[in-house]
């Protein structure tokens, strides 16, 4: 055995990376990612304590059953386990240093944890520190803990001697760190154990205070960025950001609406969007100004509010900070990843812009891929989850499920976030249940990460209404646009029409059938006109596009796209051509769009339909609430089933967008329930969070007098908006309990829940092509071969050929399909090969399940 212990074998060529360089290496690397401005609870540099910290996490290694271990494969059991150990001596050099006591608890927890999830931190702690010594079974891993130290003193006592003076400046010693972990009397476990069991007793050491958990976030993160990027050879300069260049948004923007003839509506509205932006620039002067860490950005819907976001964000940051724009849902990502790939001239595989959510091929390229294909793939990943770039494009499941609960890979991007500024594009999208601790953790992002946050959205509730009902999810925020009502004002694009079964709500026998509904749509539009009818589950939106098939001529683009598949994807001009092509008298196009399509499909026919539109082909699209957001397309009338405010005014964000025409008409119905089921499509999205956001809909329309039928576009994106959020404020929507959780530490908890809710899902490959299906023999040649790297690398390339579906119970018709269903290997994923029977997929409606189901807003 080798003098001095390693903490890494010699691997590929390499040599073994020796224990105190390795620590060294992990030290800097610690200090490196945290803010040079963080404290900790006791008001020392963050820098400092990490580095500390992270000298002592594998301090365990030193042990000659771990040295046996990693140079001779030699399996040592529970002894090999190094953790524990390294939290208890970084325990001991904190304390030795004068930290704060809950300082070297959040170490303790940190430490122990670097390789694993955090615990719900009084219950873990209690178990790795209470000795009995009556039951040895009950005080098992500090047993270890004591063996191995003994180990390290009698193989490399002059090593951990020169460590531990060295770690504590002189004010411990090895020999004390032994005898306190080896001390019946007075052991160190004893004090961590009561330490924490005063967390229980109310007393003036009643911790954890509310910084606790702040802490230990950002200490166990920092820890393990710092660690797996050193273990895995990845330099300083990988985990830099490019800047992102805001003149060239800029210039992007001030090409924009060039074409628009001069006085015009239309040259009206690009004139209005340019006021818009410089307004907001000029709020962000004021923003900078002022104490206020949050801003909000209301504008109308089709006044460009991404860019503008954008614009305002890249304004507010300063060189080498970060700018993470958040969505809630994954179906619109994809848009607006076209539109900044464009902007900035990237492939979103680069330190300028990386795309992250589950069906996106997250990467950034590190060196030439070729000098070692399957550890450049396994790096380039590593950093791309870790935020490192200069923009990230994400959801709300990534971003805040890695702040309230992150596994040990979410929380490695927490380091980016430190001065970052964050946009969250229509925040009243998360779930209720989840907004007090949306609060909570925004807190946490402005006061430790020092971020700053921009909420953007065309429902923002003024700070108080009339009734001083407060803002629903901001308080104290900084409005960014000067005189937001100015820009309302300008927008009467669109009138609300309150059908009978909604000025009926909760007589579920005025409801629309879907006959009913087609019949509608089909009879009130004019032959020339497009038509958007928004529904609110998967299974709603698949009657609703059959009634209308089988009631009228159409030409189904879904079909049409079969046609037009490529190995690359699809030609969607071409596809724009072959459906005008098909037209015959009197027909329309149809088109579905809802999350039960494979990614490259919904693109493809949501783009489609865009240059459909656009040259006034007549167009009927039926889609869930996945156009809703952030989806640059207009039609002459849209039908919206009854949702809450906000839904309903970003629906009508799609009618006459650029002022097509003087007016648009949205529709506002209530759907009946679909073949199967019992309750209606809103109620089943809609009354699930103990809220019913529906009745609330319904209580405000009567509020605002839409007895009449019709609501004009002002009265309902202000009054209405206004009084639907009092209405909300009113019940004081959000868990006290997830809030205590934060506030106590309680890592598991909060790691248990999701923004999706805890339900199982299933990722189907869907063959649509020779090309689909080779990649697919591929991905199954690399498992036969043990290549994980490969394999991974054509995981990626699948992704957007992939649809996830959610499993609500083991006896569901969804969980019926997929046993059906090849599975890849071992994998969890399915394929469908050749999606030639209707059983499991229809070219109009995706991927095909026979029963219903409720789509989830967030998928």
């Amino acid at each position: 055995m080798v003098d001095a212990p390693i903490s890494h074998p010699a691997e590929d060529g390499d040599e073994a990376t020796f224990l105190l360089d390795h620590l060294d290496e992990v030290a800097g690397r610690a200090e490196s990612v945290v803010s040079a401005d963080a404290t900790t609870i006791g008001g020392d540099p963050l820098t400092e304590m990490i580095a500390i910290v992270a000298r002592c996490h594998d301090f365990g290694k030193a042990t000659t059953w771990f040295q046996e271990y990693v140079i001779d494969k030699r399996d040592t059991s529970k002894r090999t386990n190094h953790s524990l150990f390294g939290a208890y001596l970084g325990y001991y050099v904190l304390d030795r240093l004068g930290y704060d006591s809950e300082d070297c608890l959040a170490a303790l927890v940190a430490l122990a944890k670097h390789h694993g999830r955090l615990p719900d931190v009084e219950e873990y702690v209690e178990d790795i520190s209470r000795f009995e010594n009556k039951s040895e079974a009950s005080n098992e891993r500090q047993r270890v803990v004591i063996e191995q130290v003994g180990n390290v003193d009698d193989h490399r006592r002059t090593f951990a001697r020169s460590f531990v003076a060295d770690a504590t400046d002189g004010n411990g010693s090895w020999d004390e760190f032994v005898e306190r972990i080896e001390d019946e009397e007075d052991s160190l476990f004893d004090t961590v154990f009561e330490h924490v069991s005063m967390f229980a007793l109310g007393s003036d050491r009643s911790a954890p205070s509310d910084e606790f958990y702040e802490l230990l976030l950002q200490l166990w993160s920092g820890l393990i960025l710092a660690d797996k990027t050193v273990a895995a050879g990845i330099e300083d300069d990988h985990l830099a950001a490019s800047d992102p260049d805001a003149r060239t948004l800029s210039e992007y923007i001030a090409d924009l609406g060039g074409d628009a003839d001069e006085d015009s509506k239309a040259d009206a509205l690009d004139t209005l969007r340019d006021e818009a932006r410089k307004d907001v620039l000029d709020g962000v002067d004021q923003f900078r100004d002022s104490d206020a860490s949050i801003a909000t950005l209301t504008l109308p819907t089709g006044m460009g509010k991404t860019l503008t976001g954008l614009n305002a964000a890249l304004a507010l940051r300063n060189e080498g900070e970060r700018v993470v724009y958040a969505l809630p849902f994954t179906s619109v990502i994809d848009q607006v990843a076209d539109e900044l790939t464009d902007v900035f001239d990237t492939d979103a595989r680069d330190d300028l812009l990386t795309i992250h959510h589950h069906l996106a091929e997250t990467v950034t390229k590190l060196g030439d891929p070729d000098d070692d294909p399957d550890g450049h793939a396994r790096l380039a990943e590593m950093v791309a989850e870790s935020w490192r770039s200069g923009m990230t494009l994400t959801t709300f499941v990534q971003l805040f499920e890695s702040l309230v609960g992150p596994s040990n890979t979410q929380s490695m991007k927490l380091p980016a976030l430190y001065d970052s500024v964050i946009v969250l594009d229509e925040p009243q999208a998360l779930p209720m249940e989840w907004w007090k601790l949306v609060r909570r953790i925004t807190t946490i992002l402005t006061e430790e990460y020092d971020a700053t946050i921009i909420a953007m959205t065309a429902t923002q509730p003024a700070a108080n209404d009339e009734d001083g009902a407060s803002q629903a999810l901001f308080d104290d925020a900084f409005e960014l646009v000067n005189d937001v009502n100015r820009y309302f004002d300008h927008f009467e694009r669109v009138e609300y029409e309150v059908h009978d079964s909604v000025l009926a709500f909760d007589d579920t026998d005025a409801t629309v059938d879907y006959e009913t509904a087609g019949r509608t749509i089909l009879n009130e539009t004019g032959e020339t006109e497009s038509v958007l009818a928004i529904c609110n589950t998967i299974d709603s939106a698949t009657e609703l596009t059959d009634a209308i098939e089988e009631r009228e001529a159409v030409v189904d683009v879904g079909r049409c796209l079969e046609e037009e598949l490529g190995g690359d994807g699809v030609d969607v001009e071409a596809l724009v051509e072959r459906v005008k092509a098909a037209f015959g008298p009197d027909e329309r196009a149809l088109v579905h769009l809802s999350t039960r399509l494979r990614p490259r499909d919904r693109l493809a026919l949501i783009e489609a339909t865009k240059r459909l539109t656009e040259r006034d082909v007549p167009v009927v699209a039926v889609s869930t609430q996945l156009i809703e957001a952030g989806v640059d397309i207009s039609f002459d009338r849209v039908y919206r089933d009854i949702a809450p405010i906000d839904s309903v005014v970003q629906a009508a964000g799609r009618c006459n967008r650029s002022f097509e025409s003087d007016l648009g008409t949205v529709t506002l119905w209530w759907l009946a329930p679909p073949a199967g089921t019992t309750k209606t499509p809103a109620q089943a999205v809609y009354d699930s969070e103990g809220v019913s956001t529906i009745s609330l809909t319904a209580r405000t329309l009567d509020a605002i007098d839409a007895s009449d039928g019709t609501v004009a576009e002002r009265t309902m994106t202000r009054e209405a908006v206004q009084h639907y959020y009092g209405l909300i404020a009113d019940r004081n929507p959000g868990s006290p309990q997830y809030v205590e959780w934060v506030d106590e530490a309680n890592g598991a908890e909060l790691g248990d829940l999701s923004l999706i809710g805890k339900r199982e899902s299933v990722d189907v490959v869907v063959c649509r092509t020779d090309v689909d299906r080779d990649l697919v023999d591929a991905m199954e040649i690399a498992l036969d071969e043990f290549d994980y790297g490969t394999f991974g690398d054509r995981r990626d390339e699948a992704k957007d050929i992939t649809v996830s579906l959610p499993i609500y119970s083991q006896d569901s018709t969804e969980a019926e399909t997929v046993k059906d269903l090849k599975k890849l290997d071992d994998t969890d994923l399915r394929v469908l090969r050749r999606p030639e029977s209707k059983t499991y997929f229809d070219e109009t409606n995706g991927l095909a399940v026979e029963g219903p189901s409720v789509d989830d807003r967030f998928l």
